[in-house]
């Protein structure tokens, strides 16, 4: 999935007119995980379904900025589920997982598996080229790579 603009990502999730006025993705991933902090321009919002409106469950990934850091930024992942034609809540958060540029996402019965961009072994830390496969177990949320 390509990286969206925050303010993007209400019209990505397919609600109804009238739910879709009440809900703020952006601003349920902002204040659900890292509330208070200032991001890295986007985030990604990586639902079960191609077609919104019927989604159940995502997986959305905000990079809050580190102050003082020159540059640098975090990952804050977050498990999220709804109803059909229900507001989208934060279920828990993702521990365990690091990269950039999440893709290729599967939401599998026991799993969500996923892949990041990450350092390969001769990487400078500002140019990462290598990529990681990542479960994601549905009971506890912790990542683990995928081998």
């Amino acid at each position: 999935m390509r990286r969206v603009t925050l303010a993007l990502l209400l019209a990505l999730a397919g609600l109804p007119a009238g739910i879709a006025a009440a809900q703020d993705l952006g601003e349920l991933m902002r204040s659900g995980l890292a509330p208070g902090r200032s991001f890295e321009n986007g985030g990604y919002w990586l639902p079960n379904d191609i077609d919104p409106a019927a989604a159940v469950e995502a997986i959305g990934f905000v990079y809050p900025i580190i102050e003082g850091a020159a540059g640098n930024f975090d990952i804050s992942v977050g498990y999220f589920t709804r109803q059909p034609g229900s507001l989208w809540r934060l279920s828990g958060t993702v521990s365990g997982l690091y990269g950039t540029d999440p893709r290729d996402t599967l939401f599998l019965p026991d799993r969500i598996e996923l892949t990041t961009t990450t350092l390969a072994p001769s990487d400078a830390r500002c140019c990462p080229t290598g990529s990681t496969r990542w479960g994601i177990d549905r009971r506890t949320l912790v990542a683990q790579a995928v081998k």
